[in-house]
């Protein structure tokens, strides 16, 4: 299936328009859910992971909502935009390979769905799999369908893609949106929700993937791989008996789908009934058409399992998002009239759909502890707050300068000059960024989507910034012809450009059914934007110019299309500078900065050997250049009923130390805490001292001999 496009031409005030409409763009498809394979023997029977990167053994436990939110966070985003690169040619048939790092993102997505449903996450995919798939994917971008069973006179048909068509299939998206797709499990003809109960089936071990990107006319595809020799084998252990999607605990709402499962092995569901309650209320459920999933038989697909779709959602288009509030939401399931052999049995459980964007009760933000005067070239000890998380398995650093971040960004100033001083274009655009502007033909800064470029057009600035509460953006804007679609945005990310929140936003002003046409703004507006909201937070900044839903634009480079800015002022501002980062296994660091200055620290857990989640609050400190012994208390941490006094000491080495206590400020009898255990944190440069405190308060110091 090639996708097709209409082009108009217009004529405005003697200037040619050429807009699309619509864009026209491959729809997403899963087709029907493969059955249990007829013959499993000659599948593979080892697994063999092909690659070093983490890409399973996740273990979650969704009963701790800051436990969920960070194995989301830190995780689930990893597998987005990973570059395919593929060497895939879909007119010559050629099945090619994809980038490793792509399909370990591929691997990564089915396992974390895996851990969130309480079961192993430690499948690996094989060789052979995975150039089947590869080949399958090929038949289908190439042909435009989905087939378990493709014919000998599809395009592209070959024996591999044969071998390798009964597994999953996506088309007209590919990588780990299919897999996400495959949960969600959308259409009218997946009310079995197949393929998720294939990719949730407990006793895979081995899957393989193939993934062809759109190109020239033919759509995405992916072919993934579920069978394996080891699905007859006994099922192993799961976090509950039942498997659910979505499961018990929490669960981010980006992953709730209308389709709501629940799968038994060995178990009748055809009489099932159930109940579902949001904050004590009734929620309507309408039971799908029950397939048995049956491995004893090899019929249906994977285990035994029971679909509804509460509120009367549309569950047939992908379109359909399952409500979500804003905050916590608690619904109450009960699956009842279970026949399990001559008995009848029944489960009940809780789901709480929540936002992985927004901390909960329980939690603790990974504060950096320490002195705010550190000494040049001497080892000044650090400690960050622990995050309560078993994954945790170290913890990442971050030092930096701040120095003054004022600048302007004028291309009036520039002459005639096309380069940008202090941002940088991400979106490679094949018109000049800087040109004159057709309001008063000065020198600006300008976007457009042109020659059927629907890419965002970006431009970035290149350092990081450090707000205060005053620091401002300023600049002027102007909208040329535009659609109402086409939208103009400056934004900020505080989490290295994972997630951007806009400051800005302005929309063009046509209509793509308009006969006629018009500047949206007839000159540049003055606009001023806060970022007080971000003092104390490293923040990256950029201009964007994109998209809303449907895909119409004008086409062409000329300067009266698009968006021009203008003199773009930034104030009150520091920036971000010479970063280094380092990696400990415990809590602390040991910070030996080599110049005075201002500088920051800021600390961030990282899950699983590999996953960093967002920094922690910065750490804003002095550094001078002294040679004097220093002894710089941290603030005391009182717990069951201790207290903990952390301590640095600057050029002291290879000497003894001793605790005193007072029970006033003003008593000069102060007196030796000979209980109190002592601790090395790190050797000349941070220690503790732990003290037993059940009675009155306390004042304490310390002291060398």
């Amino acid at each position: 299936m090639r996708a097709n496009k209409s082009l108009l031409i217009s004529t405005v005030f003697g200037l040619t328009l050429f807009w699309l409409h619509p864009r026209a763009q491959a729809q997403h498809t899963l087709g029907e859910a493969p059955q249990w394979p007829a013959k499993l023997t000659v599948l593979p029977g080892g697994p063999t992971p092909a690659f070093q990167t983490v890409t399973g053994g996740f273990v979650v436990n969704t009963d701790s909502r800051e436990q969920v939110r960070d194995f989301y966070n830190a995780i689930y985003p990893t597998s987005e935009n990973v570059p395919i690169n593929s060497t895939a040619d879909v007119a010559d048939c050629y099945p090619g390979t994809n980038s490793p790092a792509f399909v370990a993102a591929v691997l990564r997505r089915i396992n974390w769905f895996r851990a969130m449903a309480g079961e192993p996450a430690n499948v690996v995919f094989n060789s052979v799999y995975n150039s089947n798939a590869q080949a399958v994917a090929v038949m289908i971008s190439s042909s435009g369908m989905l087939n378990h069973n493709p014919p000998p006179t599809w395009p592209c048909y070959s024996a591999a893609g044969a071998a390798g068509a009964g597994g999953n299939q996506a088309g007209g998206f590919n990588g780990a949106d299919a897999i996400t797709g495959y949960i969600w499990d959308f259409g009218g003809g997946n009310s079995e929700v197949g393929h998720r109960r294939w990719i949730l089936f407990p006793q895979e071990q081995i899957m393989g993937t193939g993934d062809v990107p759109a190109t020239n006319g033919y759509i995405a595809g992916n072919s993934t791989y579920v069978f394996d020799s080891s699905i007859n084998g006994p099922r192993p252990a799961t976090r509950q008996p039942y498997v659910a999607w979505p499961p018990e605990g929490f669960v981010p709402y980006q992953v709730v789908f209308p389709y709501w499962s629940f799968a038994l092995s060995n178990a009748d569901l055809s009489m099932a009934t159930v109940t579902m309650t949001s904050n004590g209320v009734p929620v309507a459920v309408v039971i799908q058409p029950y397939q048995s999933g049956d491995e004893n038989n090899q019929s249906g697909a994977g285990e035994d399992t029971l679909v509804w779709v509460p509120m009367g959602l549309d569950a047939t288009c992908e379109c359909t998002t399952f409500p979500f509030s804003g905050t916590d939401t608690v619904y109450s399931i009960t699956v009842s009239n279970i026949a399990v052999g001559a008995s009848s049995v029944s489960f009940t459980y809780n789901v709480t759909v929540f936002d992985p964007g927004v901390p909960g009760a329980d939690y603790v933000p990974t504060t950096v502890n320490g002195p705010a005067q550190a000494v040049v070239n001497a080892g000044n000890g650090y400690n960050c707050t622990p995050l309560n998380n078993t994954n945790t398995t170290g913890y990442q650093w971050l030092a930096a300068s701040r120095v003054a971040g004022n600048f302007v960004e004028n291309a009036a100033n520039d002459g005639v000059s096309d380069t940008l001083s202090n941002f940088t274009s991400l979106s490679s655009p094949n018109y000049p960024v800087i040109t004159n502007s057709y309001i008063d033909s000065s020198r600006c800064i300008h976007f457009v989507h042109n020659d059927m470029n629907t890419a965002p057009q970006i431009i970035q600035c290149n350092e990081i910034l450090f707000p205060a509460t005053n620091t401002i953006v300023s600049f002027k804007s102007q909208i040329g012809y535009a659609f109402t679609n086409e939208v103009a945005r400056v934004q900020v990310s505080t989490d290295g450009g994972a997630n951007w929140h806009d400051l800005f936003l302005d929309a063009g002003c046509n209509l793509p059914s308009a006969s006629s046409f018009s500047f949206c703004e007839s000159s540049f507006t003055a606009n001023s934007l806060s970022l007080s909201n971000y003092a104390g937070q490293s923040v990256l900044l950029r201009f964007d110019y994109d998209f809303l839903q449907p895909y119409n634009y004008f086409i062409g480079a000329n300067n009266y299309f698009g968006w021009s800015v203008e003199n773009i002022v930034v104030t009150n501002t520091q920036q971000i500078v010479g970063l280094t980062t380092n990696a400990t296994a415990t809590t602390n660091l040991t910070f030996t900065p080599t110049q005075p200055g201002n500088y920051l620290l800021q600390a961030a857990p990282v899950l699983f050997s590999q996953f960093p989640l967002n920094f922690g609050p910065s750490e804003l400190i002095s550094v001078t250049a002294s040679t004097n012994p220093v002894i710089l208390m941290n603030q005391p941490v009182l717990t069951n009923k201790q207290a903990l006094l952390n301590f640095t000491v600057i050029n002291l080495t290879n000497v003894t130390y001793h605790l005193l206590q007072a029970t006033q400020l003003n008593n000069v009898s102060w007196t030796t805490n000979t209980a109190a255990v002592f601790t090395t944190n790190i050797l000349n440069s941070s220690y503790r001292f732990a003290a037993t405190n059940n009675s009155a308060p306390r004042f304490y110091r310390v002291q060398t001999p």
